[in-house]
């Protein structure tokens, strides 16, 4: 098993264990989360790829918006001291506030965001 759920209270999270190597595998999280009758995902920075970190290869772009079309509640956690370039860095700060696939720089604070409304 590649991943694990989390109840936090009333609501379930999927949160993915293994690394990420293909754009293609969001479609597998979304079966995953469609399967725990969950509508929310926690993905760890360290089970993405470099590729999502680097925005010319549009794998975080279009990672993300497959989940986004099934409306999937996605947080990221990617600390804010880590270097990820100035380019990412750019991103980074529009993808913090982000309705569906928020990145945020812990793993507590992107569980209370799941857990949210």
């Amino acid at each position: 098993m590649d991943y694990q759920l989390l109840a936090l209270g009333p609501v379930l999270v999927l949160e993915r264990l293994a690394p990420l190597s293909s754009v293609n595998e969001a479609a597998d999280l979304v079966a995953a989360c469609m399967e725990h009758d969950t509508d929310r995902l926690l993905l760890d920075g360290s089970v993405l790829p470099a590729d999502f970190f680097r925005l010319h290869t549009l794998f975080a772009g279009e990672f993300l918006q497959k989940l986004q079309n099934y409306q999937i509640r996605t947080g990221v956690v990617v600390p804010e001291e880590h270097d990820y370039g100035e380019r990412f860095a750019e991103y980074l700060i529009e993808a913090r506030r982000a309705r569906f696939s928020r990145f945020l720089a812990s793993r507590e604070e992107a569980l209370v965001w799941l857990a949210g409304g």
